[in-house]
């Protein structure tokens, strides 16, 4: 078991690297920690310094949701409760087994989710933290998880992190493409997002009301690296499709019609060789 570590501000002072430390891999699904961003818009320049504070969620930190966790900038880092754990679903082997880039979310998220890229160095039954990216990934609604990979031309990897949500008829895809180069560098190359809205309350509340209602319209976006071929560069195709569904409330409950579909692809090589 691992406990709170004392306040990066004292390790400095003290000549040890703030942010070294390990974690169980038995552990790791429990992992919760803060860093003090130091907010620059979306950049955290405080990532530089590690976890502040860090341990196990439900013990360690009884609550890494409690208020003053997150108080003056601070950011609360882990797996949210209630989502199935995988290391396929959070993290990504990068250059060689022995690292590990982890897709941490905000536990102390109040309007949105901020999104961290975290990298790990495996050692024996354990994992030690090596950095975070100082660049937060906010997501609006729900959680960000490994959605696939796929090596690049030049040994590099490409790895596409999916973020989704849904709540009160707003409906959250959000998928960002990054380049990971040996052995620390990371950069965001695409970014393809759809969020549909319907008004179900209004809706309802018509219904109710034996008002009548319109036919309206939800979407839903998915990515996935075709597998049969390569792109015109030669390296990954990522193919991308919208679907939208026509539904009319009822009193009886939602009627659905599926409707349109659109497809469309993305040479992922060649827009990080071109930049577009």
């Amino acid at each position: 078991m691992f406990r709170f570590r004392i306040a990066a501000a004292v390790l400095m002072a003290l000549g040890v690297q703030a942010n070294a430390f390990k974690v169980s891999k038995t552990d790791f699904p429990k992992f919760a920690g803060s860093i003090d961003c130091r907010w620059d818009g979306e950049s955290c320049p405080g990532a530089a310094m590690g976890f502040v504070v860090h341990g196990r969620a439900g013990d360690d930190i009884p609550d890494p949701t409690a208020p003053e966790l997150a108080a003056g900038g601070k950011v609360v880092l882990g797996f949210l409760e209630g989502k199935p754990f995988s290391w396929a679903r959070y993290s990504v082997d990068f250059p060689n087994a022995r690292s590990k880039w982890v897709v941490l979310n905000e536990l102390s998220s109040g309007d949105q989710n901020n999104v961290f890229l975290t990298q790990w160095r495996a050692a024996g039954d354990s994992l030690e933290f090596v950095k975070a990216i100082p660049q937060s990934f906010p997501l609006d609604l729900g959680e960000t998880y490994v959605l696939a990979k796929s090596t690049l031309p030049d040994n590099s990897l490409l790895l596409i992190v999916k973020g989704e949500g849904s709540d009160a008829g707003v409906n959250l895809q959000d998928f960002r493409m990054f380049r990971l180069q040996a052995p620390d560098k990371v950069k965001e190359v695409a970014r393809r997002t759809n969020k549909s809205e319907i008004p179900v309350q209004k809706i309802l509340e018509r219904i109710n009301a034996d008002q009548a209602v319109d036919e309206v319209v939800d979407s839903a976006l998915t990515c996935e690296i075709v597998k049969a071929k390569k792109a015109p560069s030669g390296g990954p195709l990522l193919r991308f499709v919208k679907t939208r569904t026509r539904i009319l409330y009822t009193k009886a409950g939602p009627q659905e019609t599926p409707g349109s579909k659109d497809t469309s692809f993305i040479d992922i090589w060649k827009v990080i060789k071109t930049g577009r």
